[in-house]
Parts: C-alpha cells; sequence; structure tokens
C-alpha cells in the first residue's frame, strides 16, 4: 500500500524520543475507535478512546504476493459492549482501519497518523472460559472476495434446495460433458 509521510511526521520519526499507538476503527453504524495508549487521543478530527480492553492485534504485514490479506483483533469480552455491538448489528463487511500514531512527549499525535491497514470484518467469535472472556474480530483486505463464485449452481442438488422435486437437472451433469462454444 502506498504510503506518504508528512514532514511533522518524518521530523518526529527521526528523533530519539517518540512513541507508537495504535488506533483501530471499526465502522460500525455508531463507529468504534480506539487506541492502545494510556490516555483518549484526539486525531483525524476524532477522538480515539483509550481501552485496556484492546488485548492484541496480529502484526500487520505486506508482500509483493499476490494473496489475501488477513488479520485478527482480539478484545476482552469482559467489556458486555464489544460483545453487543457484534450480536445486534450486521458485522459482514464492515470497514476496519488501523492506523499507527506518532506521539511527542507531552502525550500529543505528532503529524497525521499512518493508515497501515484497511480491511473488512468477515468473522468474529467470542470464547468463554472460567478465567476470562475472549472477543476474537477477523478481517481480510477487499480482496477476499475475488474468486468467490456468485449464483447458483445448476446441478440436481441445487435444483432440489429451491424446487424440491423437480427433476430438470437430474442429468445435468451427464448430458453435456464437452460443450465447444464458438467451434464449429
Amino acid at each position: 500500500m502506498a504510503r506518504s509521510l508528512d514532514a511533522a511526521t518524518i521530523t518526529a520519526l527521526a528523533s530519539d524520543s517518540f512513541n507508537l499507538a495504535t488506533l483501530i476503527k471499526l465502522d460500525f453504524p455508531s463507529p468504534l475507535r480506539f487506541t492502545d495508549w494510556d490516555r483518549d487521543l484526539a486525531a483525524l478530527s476524532v477522538t480515539w478512546t483509550s481501552s485496556s480492553h484492546l488485548l492484541e492485534v496480529a502484526d500487520v504485514s505486506e508482500s509483493a504476493d499476490l494473496k489475501v490479506g488477513s488479520l485478527n483483533i482480539t478484545l476482552s469480552g469482559v467489556e458486555q459492549s464489544y460483545i453487543s455491538v457484534f450480536l445486534n448489528n450486521d458485522y459482514i463487511d464492515v470497514p476496519v482501519d488501523i492506523y499507527r500514531a506518532v506521539i511527542d512527549s507531552s502525550d500529543a499525535v505528532v503529524g497525521t497518523p499512518i493508515l497501515v491497514y484497511s480491511g473488512l470484518i468477515t468473522n468474529f467469535t467470542i470464547e468463554d472460559t472460567e478465567t476470562e472472556s475472549r472477543v476474537t474480530v477477523e478481517t481480510a483486505s477487499h480482496w477476499k472476495d475475488f474468486e468467490k463464485k456468485n449464483g447458483r449452481q445448476t446441478n440436481h442438488n441445487t435444483q432440489q434446495l429451491y424446487f424440491s422435486g423437480d427433476e430438470g437437472f437430474e442429468y445435468a451433469a451427464s448430458t453435456i460433458k464437452d460443450l465447444k462454444w464458438g467451434r464449429k
């Protein structure tokens, strides 16, 4: 992913005293914006809420290979509002953005945070044990559906799902083995 850094961020990164904070946005109808920093942060014209319930963000990796990038975000299920958001909203294909913000010694964001990952929610799991509760949010890049086959298949089993008793496709698999399109 091509990125450009503003001059203030470049200057801060060249110095010896800076920290990095992770900013995560789950773009539900009421967006969730949280950070792993120990205080709330103001960046990109919004406030990012400090959350001790952000347990883990998988490392973001990039490669020149053609593959679907994926990433998991683990939240504490103790915060019931996270579980509620997933159970009460359509979560499939909700946009997820992860930024890295350079923080100076006075806890202020320097320059513009760097977008390091942009994807869509594909699934979530809730794991409850006697000692902890976790919500794992699975995400993937927008290329996740690139090879997905849409629509119905023209075979007997699929026809029975929609029109039981219809035998129109009973011999469809054996009728035409080699259909030569555009040839004589």
